[in-house]
């Protein structure tokens, strides 16, 4: 009696949206491949089985078919059985290792299935099962370019996308506010100059998954960049076909927006995270980090120290690069690291100074300037009749997408009603943003500003300070004064002279 292995798979039941598993589909393949056992009088070793994957997608990895491979290959079965030669291969490739592995088999060996069985030890029973896998082929690639077409169109609609919630949703329409929250901060942080591995390591820390994500792990690095730059988050619409998932596994979404024949991007049936601007100041910021293909990346700091480049020796003008002091010395005990002018780019080096109390003198000195903005800088505009009628307006919209949702919860608005009103809200709340952009006068915008970052520097990251600072400071510049910068153990603040912008 041959020992045999059963196989059984069904394909993407996930994608049927019935709340069914696939478990009924795989005990009925079960049961036919033990009756069909006891025809060819053969015993069963092991049932393999794949739920929820694909034949035809050739990025698919079937766990299942795997196993199966190797345990045929190293003799521990002698022999497959399937409901059809479609749950084994649809792919002619995964046919050709079957094949190749039947023909160099030495010992007795069987193929078959309810529908029939194939002798993959002959040119005639090779024949027969590549051309059943061909049709098999063809058959998922004719059903794939239908559901292409009709996933394009509901995109084109601007439906939401169906299957697995994307991360910021709790569902294809209803905002989850704990990951709106981390979005929304996350990129508050990256405009300020925060740094994306710095965003991910934050997410990891509180144990953040996303929807993708494997049980027992927390959201990865390209997870947290591709989440962020989703233009789901505005309202945009994306597609990505099939076959480049496929070929290229996760792309950029934002490549891949639906336009409108006018070229303005399709807008999405579901509520919103960022609004357009934001998101696309958002992807912006990222692009401009992305590498130049030497070595650095564009726009980033390449650096730990907060000092590192914006110091600079007053003998000889050069940037100031940092070091830290040999262990066990009472200065590594004391300041850790130290700014010096380097010879080897250029410098006289001539100075070298301790770097926590120079970072510490910088940070005072632009806080306190910060401070004094906000004070001078009082908000003006709040009187402007015209600014005050705009932002009612704003709430009204708001109040109003509130009232258009419960309806439609409550069926009292049809999907194609609810649609067209949340999209001539939406249209409504640009314009309105942008009318209140324009009233607010800029120096009340930039005291606000001065105010939240005095407000929120202890939070800032060494790459967010360095920006605000670069924002305010051509330079500091440093003159001798020593070894360390210091007099008898004294900072010297009247050593370091600050070149405002």
């Amino acid at each position: 009696m041959l020992t045999t292995g059963g196989y059984v798979r069904i394909s993407d039941i996930g994608e049927l949206d019935d709340g069914r598993d696939g478990r009924e589909g795989l005990l009925r393949q079960r049961e036919d491949v033990f009756d069909l056992a006891k025809s060819k009088h053969c015993d069963v070793q092991r049932i393999y089985e794949d739920n929820d994957t694909s034949a035809y997608k050739r990025r698919v990895k079937r766990k299942g078919f795997e196993e199966m491979i190797l345990d045929l290959r190293s003799g521990v079965i002698s022999g497959i059985l399937a409901h059809n030669i479609d749950r084994i291969a649809r792919q002619p490739r995964d046919l050709e290792r079957l094949i190749d592995i039947y023909e160099q088999a030495r010992r007795p060996m069987v193929f078959a299935t309810t529908a029939g069985e194939y002798d993959l030890t002959t040119e005639d029973g090779r024949f027969h099962a590549r051309i059943y896998v061909t049709i098999a082929n063809k058959f998922s690639a004719d059903a794939a370019r239908r559901v292409a077409r009709q996933k394009l169109a509901e995109a084109t609609e601007g439906k939401p996308h169906k299957g697995r919630r994307a991360f910021g949703w709790k569902d294809s329409e209803h905002v989850d506010e704990v990951e709106a929250a981390l979005l929304n901060k996350a990129r508050r942080e990256v405009i300020l100059g925060k740094k994306l591995s710095a965003v991910h390591e934050e997410w990891a820390e509180l144990g953040v998954r996303s929807p993708q994500t494997p049980e027992g792990k927390t959201i990865g690095y390209s997870s947290v960049r591709y989440v962020l730059r989703n233009p789901r988050l505005c309202g945009y619409r994306a597609y990505i076909p099939q076959d480049v998932r496929e070929r290229s596994g996760r792309v950029d979404p934002v490549e891949y927006l639906v336009e409108r024949t006018d070229g303005t991007p399709v807008t999405g049936q579901w509520e919103t995270i960022f609004a357009p601007g934001e998101w696309q100041e958002l992807v912006d910021e990222l692009d401009s980090r992305k590498n130049t293909g030497r070595g650095r990346k564009k726009g980033s700091t390449v650096t730990k120290r907060l000092m590192t480049g914006i110091a600079r020796c007053a003998k000889c003008g050069t940037g100031l690069s940092s070091g830290m002091y040999a262990r066990g010395t009472t200065s590594s005990e004391k300041y850790g690291h130290y700014y010096y002018c380097r010879k080897a780019d250029g410098g006289c080096g001539s100075l070298s100074r301790s770097g926590p109390p120079v970072e510490e003198y910088v940070e005072a000195i632009l806080l306190g300037n910060l401070r004094q903005r906000a004070d001078n800088e009082a908000p003006a505009g709040k009187g402007d009749p015209e600014l005050i009628k705009a932002r009612e307006t704003l709430r009204q919209i708001e109040a109003d997408k509130i009232e258009a949702r419960r309806l439609r919860a409550d069926d009292e608005l049809s999907l194609a009603e609810f649609a067209r009103e949340i999209r001539r809200l939406e249209e409504k709340e640009r314009g309105m943003k942008e009318k209140v952009a324009t009233l607010t006068p800029t120096p009340a915008r930039a005291g606000h500003a001065a105010a939240r970052i005095v407000r929120e520097w202890d939070t800032y990251t060494v790459d967010m300070k360095r920006k605000e600072i670069t924002k305010s400071i051509e330079a500091v510049v440093i003159s001798g004064a020593g070894k360390g910068g210091t007099q008898n153990g004294v900072f010297r603040p009247e050593l370091i002279e600050i070149v405002w912008k």
